[in-house]
Order: structure tokens, then C-alpha cells, then sequence
């Protein structure tokens, strides 16, 4: 696809996004985004209607979701800049779409509107099948740097670095600014 392709595409979803917004990691890389993934995220934002703000994309190197352009790491705001929805409605939005990886991150921040850096709740969202060796659909939380990963059968989310378990509602009370 050309440019113009990919502009015209977003006036389709009714242009929530600039092209240079989903081109973080620099000009032309919106080519390397796999086009089915890129229509669903695209029509993921104009269901829910929040403002979103996309803090990575494809990225070079990674041999995982977003390498094979399949990812959007995002914060969402019910403000621009000023505040955001609570850490339950990030996760029913992204897993009620039926994304194959959700991650929810209790350890990102972001800069508001006077400058100053503010806790926030980042989401990974991911249409990759992942690898031989992983589950899909694939959720997790970070908090404070440690990966928990949902366990399908039971619900909980376990850390291997750190042999502990907690459960989406604890995290939410516990880590969520």
C-alpha cells in the first residue's frame, strides 16, 4: 500500500489517528503493521471512542507481537491528558474485542498537559498467535517491572520471577493509580 492508501484508510475510521501518531517508531514503519491487525485496531478505537494515545508499534528487532506488526501499546483518557478510565474498563475493552494478547501495565506514566509525569495505566493490545510455546489468547499484568500471566484454568495471574499469584481484582485495588 502507498501512503495515501493507508491515509485514506484512516479517513475510513473516521481519523482518530494521524499517520505520524501510528508511525511512532518513524516515518514508513505503518507499512510494516499487518493490515488485518491495523483495520481491527483501527475499528476497536471507533467502537470504544476513547481518546488514545499509541505509545509503540512495530517495532525493529522484536521477535514477538509487535516485530510482526500485530501490536499497539496504548494509554486510553476519558480527559486528553488529564485523567483515565479506571484499570477495569481498560481490560473489558481490550478482551471484550477478543484481542489475542492483553497486557495491562500498573508501572507507566505519562506527561499531562502542565508538564508534570503522571502514573498511568498502559495497555498492549495484539492480534499475534504467538509462538509454538505460548497460549493465545495470551493476558497479563506488570506491576512494578514482574510479568503475571493468567492462568486459562483458574484465573489467577502468577509471576514466575517471584513464585506469586494475584488475581485482576486485588491488582486493580492494590496498583492502580
Amino acid at each position: 500500500m502507498k501512503t495515501e492508501d493507508y491515509t485514506a484508510l484512516l479517513d475510513s475510521y473516521d481519523n482518530h489517528f494521524s499517520l505520524a501518531e501510528l508511525e511512532i517508531q518513524g516515518p514508513g514503519t505503518i507499512k510494516r503493521m499487518d493490515i488485518g491487525f491495523l483495520r481491527s485496531f483501527l475499528s476497536w478505537r471507533q467502537w470504544h471512542g476513547l481518546p488514545t494515545m499509541i505509545s509503540s508499534a512495530w517495532r525493529k528487532g522484536d521477535l514477538k507481537s509487535h516485530g510482526h506488526g500485530m501490536a499497539f501499546d496504548v494509554l486510553l483518557f476519558d480527559q486528553w491528558l488529564e485523567s483515565q478510565p479506571s484499570a477495569l474498563q481498560h481490560w473489558l475493552l481490550a478482551t471484550t474485542w477478543g484481542f489475542n494478547g492483553v497486557g495491562l501495565y500498573f508501572d507507566w506514566s505519562y506527561t499531562n498537559k502542565e508538564g508534570n509525569k503522571v502514573p498511568a495505566i498502559g495497555l498492549h493490545v495484539d492480534g499475534w498467535t504467538g509462538n509454538s510455546r505460548s497460549q493465545r489468547p495470551l493476558r497479563w499484568l506488570r506491576i512494578n517491572g514482574q510479568y503475571y500471566y493468567q492462568s486459562l484454568a483458574s484465573g489467577l495471574f502468577s509471576c514466575r520471577a517471584n513464585q506469586q499469584s494475584i488475581t485482576l481484582d486485588n491488582a486493580i485495588m492494590r496498583y492502580a493509580p
